[in-house]
Formats: C-alpha cells, sequence, structure tokens
C-alpha cells in the first residue's frame, strides 16, 4: 500500500507544470553550478601549483648570499586547492591563498580571492554548495507543501481513509514519494559530481569523504520532507501550509545564521589589525632582538654566554655568536606570534562554537558546518595549513642561522655557504592535509545534532499524519 501511494505522487507531481519547470530550472543550475566549479577548481589547482613551483625555483636559483640574508629575502607558501572545494569551497575564497615566510616575522595569509570579485558574488555565489543546501530544500517546500492540504480541500483525503488506509501508511507513502522524486534529479547530478572527484587528483579519503558529505544532505533534505508533510498535515489550506514552510526556511536557511553570525561577533570580538600588532609589539620587546646585539636583554643573554664558556669577548666563542644570537631572537619572536596566533584562532573558535550552539534551531548551519568540514574548506582547515607553514617557516631559518653559527666567523657579513647547492638542500614545504580520522571527532557532534533534526521531524510528521481525520 505505501508503494501504491508513493508512486500516486510521484506520478501526480510529473503531471504538475509547476513542479516540472522549478525541477528543471534547478536540475539546469546544479548541472551549471558543477561545470563551472570543476572548471575553476582545475585552474586555480593548476595556479596555485605553477605558484610554488616558482617560488621554490626562485629560492634555489637566488645568488650566492649570506644565509640569514636569505632568510630576509623569504619564500612562499602556497595552499593547495582541495578537491572537494568543487563541490563546496567553503572559507577559502575568504582566507588568502598563500602566506609569505620570512625570518623575524609570522605573516598572515594573503590575496583572498574574493578581494577580486564584485558585491554580487559576495553576496551569493551560484556553487554546488548553495544550490544543494539553500535552493534543493525550496523545491522540497514546493513538492510537498499541498500533500496532505491539497487532498484535503478537493475532498480525496477523507475518501483515502475510508477505503482502509491507514493514516501512517497515508505519511509513510507521501514522504516515500517525495524521496522518488527527490532522487531522480539528485542522482545524476551527484553522479556527475563523483565522476569529477575520480578525474581529479584525489587523496585516499576524498571518497568517503564525499560518501559522508552526500549523507549529511540526504539527511538535511529529509528533514526537510518530514516538516513539511507535518505541516501540510496540520493546515487547512495549501496556501497557509506554503506560506509556513516558507517561513521555516527563510528562519532556518537566512535569518538565523545572520543573526548567530552578528551575535558571535559581538560576543567574541576580534582584535583591530592595530591592536593585535600593538601586542605583538610590546611581547617582542620582552625577549632577544636578534639584531640589536645592545638591548638589555641580548646583553644578559651575551653575558651568561661568556660566563659559560669562560671566555670575555664573544669573538673568542667556539662559533659564530651573531648566528646564535640572531637564532634566539628568532625563537623568541616565533614563541610570541605562536601565542598571538593562537589567541586569535581561539577567539574565531569561540564564534564558531556559538554557530554550533544555535544548531538547535537551524539546519542549514549544521549541514552548512558539516560540508566545509568535509571538503576541507572550513577554518580548521586553514589554520591547519597555516600552522603547518610556519613549522616551515621556523625550520627553514633555523638552518639559515645555525650554518651561518657553525661555518662563518663573528663579524663576517661577506660570509657564503661553500655548498654551491646549499638552498636547493634546504627542506622543501609540503602541505599534509587532515586525514578523515581527525575530521570525524570535531564533526562528530555536529553530525549527531543532524540525526536528531532527521528523527524528531520523522516522528513529528507521522505524528502529524496520525492524528488526521479529514
Amino acid at each position: 500500500m505505501i508503494l501504491h501511494i508513493a508512486k500516486k505522487e510521484f506520478t501526480e507531481a510529473l503531471r504538475d507544470s509547476r513542479f516540472r519547470f522549478s525541477a528543471i530550472l534547478l536540475l539546469a543550475m546544479l548541472l551549471c553550478a558543477l561545470l563551472a566549479s570543476w572548471h575553476y577548481y582545475a585552474q586555480v589547482s593548476t595556479e596555485h601549483l605553477e605558484a610554488a613551483r616558482t617560488a621554490r625555483s626562485q629560492w634555489e636559483g637566488q645568488a650566492a648570499k649570506n644565509p640569514h640574508s636569505a632568510a630576509h629575502f623569504g619564500t612562499f607558501a602556497f595552499k593547495p586547492v582541495p578537491v572537494l572545494s568543487l563541490i563546496d569551497n567553503g572559507l577559502d575564497k575568504y582566507m588568502g591563498v598563500s602566506v609569505f615566510l620570512e625570518g623575524h616575522k609570522q605573516n598572515l595569509a594573503q590575496y583572498q580571492q574574493i578581494a577580486d570579485q564584485n558585491d554580487l558574488a559576495r553576496f551569493a555565489e551560484l556553487s554546488p554548495a548553495f544550490a544543494l543546501i539553500y535552493l534543493v530544500p525550496l523545491l522540497i517546500v514546493l513538492m510537498a507543501f499541498g500533500v496532505f492540504s491539497t487532498e484535503r480541500e478537493q475532498g480525496t483525503l477523507q475518501l483515502a481513509l475510508s477505503q482502509g488506509v491507514s493514516p501512517i501508511q497515508l505519511g509513510l507513502g507521501k514522504i516515500a514519494g517525495i524521496w522518488g522524486l527527490l532522487l531522480s534529479l539528485l542522482v545524476p547530478v551527484l553522479g556527475l559530481g563523483l565522476f569529477f572527484l575520480l578525474q581529479s587528483d584525489h587523496q585516499p579519503d576524498d571518497l568517503a569523504r564525499y560518501g559522508l558529505m552526500v549523507l549529511v544532505l540526504l539527511l538535511y533534505y529529509g528533514v526537510f520532507i518530514h516538516v513539511s508533510v507535518a505541516v501540510s498535515a496540520w493546515a487547512k489550506q495549501s496556501n497557509v501550509a506554503l506560506i509556513s514552510l516558507l517561513g521555516f526556511w527563510a528562519v532556518s536557511a537566512l535569518l538565523i545564521p545572520r543573526l548567530t553570525a552578528n551575535f558571535s561577533k559581538q560576543l567574541y570580538p576580534v582584535p583591530s589589525a592595530l591592536a593585535y600588532q600593538s601586542q605583538i609589539k610590546e611581547a617582542l620587546e620582552k625577549g632577544v632582538d636578534g639584531h640589536n646585539p645592545f638591548s638589555e636583554r641580548s646583553k644578559i643573554f651575551q653575558d651568561s654566554l661568556l660566563e659559560a664558556h669562560q671566555v670575555d669577548s664573544v669573538h673568542k666563542l667556539p662559533f659564530n655568536y651573531a648566528g646564535l644570537i640572531m637564532q634566539t631572537g628568532e625563537e623568541h619572536e616565533t614563541v610570541v606570534y605562536a601565542k598571538a596566533m593562537k589567541k586569535l584562532h581561539d577567539i574565531y573558535l569561540d564564534q564558531l562554537r556559538v554557530h554550533q550552539a544555535s544548531a538547535f534551531c537551524s539546519p542549514t548551519i549544521l549541514v552548512k558546518l558539516l560540508s566545509m568540514q568535509l571538503a576541507k574548506t572550513d577554518l580548521l582547515a586553514h589554520y591547519e595549513f597555516a600552522q603547518q607553514a610556519e613549522k616551515y617557516r621556523v625550520a627553514l631559518v633555523r638552518d639559515l642561522n645555525y650554518d651561518l653559527k657553525d661555518n662563518s666567523k663573528y663579524g663576517d657579513w661577506d660570509y657564503v655557504p661553500k655548498d654551491k647547492d646549499f638552498f636547493k638542500k634546504n627542506i622543501k614545504f609540503e602541505y599534509r592535509p587532515t586525514p578523515l580520522g581527525q575530521t570525524m571527532p570535531a564533526a562528530a557532534p555536529s553530525l549527531l545534532f543532524l540525526f536528531g533534526w532527521f528523527g524528531l521531524s520523522l516522528g513529528t510528521a507521522l505524528w502529524s499524519a496520525k492524528k488526521i481525520t479529514n
């Protein structure tokens, strides 16, 4: 009986010209968004790869020079483009694509791609994630708002109940029919997304991540299907059901995310760039300055070193004191920048927790957070890249300073490494993305919450169907 009801809903929806027009339009938008996103991914990933090769070539090909001068010459670390960004590019366009690595300073990622786009692109970008998360639920509302209310208005609902069909069977059949319609539209799109993924340079766990993204979306759509059926069961008129469901969509997808974003920024404000730099400058002055051997902290360090080696001049030390003090200053600066960056990152994490806490009244927030986490385009993925770039910078500058310390004499600023391939032998930056096993603990609470939304909405839909009498 449930299958017969589902088939009836499926057939009637296909005969509805409004549904056909909406479905064809959405399907075309999804396919165009996916094709455009694939083209963009292929182009940008190639650009990043070429830029990384160029940066390395410039580093290896620089003229012979003092190693510490090379540290100031610097190089770049480019963030690889995750393949699943072709589904959800998340925060990638807002967080910068590269970090300039130099001695004595930790820089933030620069060259945000969104800065090169117009205001319309900032407002709403037609990406696969935008269509899947925001537009597909609208189609579900159009499909499901009248499953009970229209039959009630036409008088066929009472006829169906009088023929021995239980309200629960009727509710399950209508839910199954809506699922059939939805999957007939989504399967080609999701299959094309899988095809693009297989054609790309994907990581071993990207297929599993894609499968989890599909699961998250299906749970999300289930929430809207169940809520739509429940509202249609209670509403006496179809227009009331439609307006109520459009209100639910607007609150969940637009209003609550915007309010949450504003509230999180007010609750955990980010310091201004001027205040951030001022705090760093104050902290730096409390340690050894590698470029000022006459500062108070540098003199204390020098005296302790001379006493330890039982000499009365830095010229008599068994190594180049300039290389050591610059490395000591570098280590102090590294600690200062790490603490400042962690403090800033903790503020962003606090803001993120506000978004997660608001998910009890907005499944859209849950899905957006999970989608970005699985696509490796969220805040944590960017922070992981920044941390790896900083670790590389620290290791590279340390090697340069130690070469100066161990292989040159104090005051010999004309020193250059004897090995002509010295810069070619310096360590290379290799970004290692976070494996899925480390992503899941952070994503698990949101995923469980989404399962809760699915179960609660299904129970509400069946309970509402059970209460139908006419």
